[in-house]
């Protein structure tokens, strides 16, 4: 009979794929987690999935996402990342920072300035930039704040 021994060497190579597989999944609840943030405007977005390549969010229009949830900073080959599957789509790069839980809201979104400035400034020039009063979200005066038409279609639909 083959008895096997726990040695330091096997209890190592146990500890670090125990934490491969953490950082898995916490990389497909975070695409999760933005899919479904996302949906309050693209009712179709979804996760491509842990591992697969190309965009991590499917289903968003003109937008090609990159998801990141990683104690590493490497914003410019992510950004690279997000550009080589974007197909034409515009690429940003959304980070999760540890310590943050699943308000995805509250998650980093970057991208490139050359590309992000031309949308803000067709935008920004007349309108007034205010928050809302109830939940602090950034948008343009006269704007109805999307969380809040979110949280009142749910109130709405509960009773």
């Amino acid at each position: 009979m083959l008895m096997l021994q726990s040695t330091p060497l096997g209890h190592a190579r146990d500890v670090i794929q125990s934490m491969a597989n953490h950082r898995k999944h916490r990389g497909y609840r975070t695409q999760k987690v933005i899919a479904d943030y996302l949906k309050q405007w693209w009712e179709y977005a979804d996760t491509a999935g842990a591992g697969r390549q190309g965009e991590d969010i499917l289903n968003i229009p003109s937008i090609s996402i990159e998801v990141k949830a990683r104690a590493d900073f490497q914003p410019l080959a992510w950004i690279k990342q997000a550009a080589s599957n974007a197909n034409g789509k515009l690429p940003i790069v959304i980070m999760r920072c540890n310590g943050q839980g699943e308000d995805a809201g509250e998650y980093l979104l970057f991208g490139k300035v050359k590309d992000i400035m031309p949308i803000i400034a067709s935008k920004a020039p007349s309108h007034e930039i205010v928050r809302c009063d109830q939940d602090g979200t950034y948008l343009f005066k006269g704007m109805e704040c999307p969380t809040c038409r979110s949280m009142s279609t749910n109130a709405s639909n509960a009773k």
